[in-house]
């Protein structure tokens, strides 16, 4: 595995003729080595283990970067337009849920929810478990190790689910299998929220492509979704009411604490091992970096919130 402090920074042409791809060779394996190799390091960003970019608002501070991240959660809390009229639980459900930050946030505000997480990697759930413990929710979140484009669920039992910077890690520019099965766990009329990057152009430009990779093969991501495709595979598999808003001014204040947070822990980090770190840690660090530069590519990338209705009378194979 190359030294990813020394990458190949040729602008993409240089030393060949066609742009690169949009998807890679990023196994399932590379990703769950990826997220168990770097768990610790999730902690930098957040304490309480919010790995994802935080949501603005008018009243909060843009230099508290917790009380954005929390936001967030709550953001897609909010998305999934659950009936605050029924006073029964309701059982909720996070696909790629890191180590259930969202879950904790949403369960924590509304006694009468209950959630269901999934990961593949089960060091997440381990942090989950502590966190949840801490936080006093233990009993009403249950994290359950599988792979979220076939969880092994039952169908049509969950009232809302999301997945927060996490449906990027499915394969494909649509990311069919993991719509597939989110429509299949969902109740009819139940939302789905996808909180996300996602490429505007199926061939990027140049620079962009390149980067896009570079940031892609560091945080073992296959590609991001393609957001026309995106909404097309949503349609294709059993949602309507499905609503795109972009986030990309919501998430700068928080995108805008990577320089610092990210230098002040790169050199921290090799000065306590020595100038050595490994693989996965040092892609970590230069895909922080990456998701800074990928945004300002506006013509090809955009942060958004894709929601979706989960249509009656339609049935989703397994």
């Amino acid at each position: 595995m190359p030294d990813v402090f020394q990458p190949d920074f040729r602008l993409p042409g240089t030393a060949r003729t066609t742009p690169p791809a949009v998807e890679g060779h990023v196994s399932r394996e590379d990703t769950q080595d990826y997220f168990t190799e770097v768990a610790d390091d999730y902690r930098a960003w957040s304490p309480s283990y919010n790995m994802h970019f935080g949501f603005w608002r008018l009243g909060l501070n843009p230099l508290r970067r917790e009380g954005m991240l929390i936001e967030m959660n709550r953001a897609v809390g909010r998305a999934l337009r659950l009936d605050a009229a029924n006073a029964g639980p309701r059982c909720v459900l996070d696909l790629g849920c890191g180590a259930g930050a969202t879950a904790r946030t949403l369960v924590g505000d509304d006694l009468s929810l209950h959630a269901v997480t999934v990961t593949n990697v089960p060091v997440q759930n381990g942090i989950a478990a502590r966190l949840d413990a801490r936080a006093g929710v233990a009993e009403r979140i249950a994290h359950v190790e599988a792979d979220y484009t076939r969880t092994g669920l039952p169908p049509a039992q969950a009232d809302g689910g999301w997945a927060l910077e996490s449906a990027c890690y499915a394969e494909g520019t649509a990311k069919a299998d993991f719509v597939r099965e989110a429509a299949r766990l969902l109740k009819p009329g139940a939302r789905l929220v996808v909180v996300d990057g996602f490429l505007l152009r199926r061939r990027p430009g140049r620079l962009a492509g390149w980067l896009h990779r570079l940031w892609a093969d560091s945080w073992a991501v296959p590609t991001l979704a393609v957001r026309e495709d995106f909404v097309a595979a949503l349609g294709a598999h059993g949602f309507d009411d499905i609503e795109v808003k972009s986030l990309r001014w919501r998430v700068a204040p928080s995108a805008l604490h990577i320089p610092v947070l990210a230098t002040r822990f790169t050199l921290a980090e090799l000065w306590k091992a020595r100038g050595r770190l490994s693989p996965w840690r040092r892609k970590h660090i230069v895909a922080s970096y990456c998701a800074l530069a990928l945004g300002m590519f506006w013509r090809d990338f955009d942060y958004a919130m894709v929601s979706a209705t989960r249509r009656a009378g339609e049935s989703t194979a397994s």
